[in-house]
């Protein structure tokens, strides 16, 4: 048996479950690493030039990372496990405040770069129903839609 670290807890795993473990995490940080470096890059690039090229480009290497975070998931059968979900709300959340406080303070801000955020916001949203779709089929998708839209 080895013991592995997983949230917050000692658990014991086989060898070769804690090897998928570590593999998993490995190929999800080099996903994130190579995209999403490359991806922000592209995306700041995007709006300090008000080039929507760069900022699009940007974003599609987001997308692309986020695809690839998915493909991953279901190659070693895990889902999103919940400090990458908190994550991605965070990050959500922080760009969302980040685009209005630059909108309504930097007089420079351009609707070149105000287009490029509401596209990058729009697919972050298409990502966000692709995993549904993923994780609960179109129906399933539906159902928790409908479930939370009666609430």
């Amino acid at each position: 048996m080895f013991k592995l670290k997983t949230q917050g807890s000692m658990q014991s795993l086989p060898l070769s479950d804690a090897i998928k473990s570590v593999e998993k995490r490995l190929a999800v940080v080099t996903t994130w690493a190579f995209f999403g470096a490359f991806g922000m890059g592209f995306v700041l690039s995007g709006f300090s030039a008000s080039s929507w090229g760069l900022g699009l480009t940007g974003y599609a290497l987001l997308i692309t990372g986020f695809i690839g975070h998915v493909l991953i998931n279901l190659s070693f059968d895990t889902e999103f496990s919940n400090g990458e979900v908190a994550l991605g709300l965070v990050l959500l959340g922080i760009s969302a405040l980040s685009l209005l406080g630059s909108w309504w303070l930097d007089p420079k801000f351009s609707g070149v770069n105000l287009g490029i955020a509401l596209a990058g916001f729009a697919g972050m949203t298409a990502c966000l129903l692709f995993y549904l779709v993923i994780k609960h089929g179109v129906r399933g998708t539906f159902s928790v839609i409908h479930t939370l839209r009666k609430r």
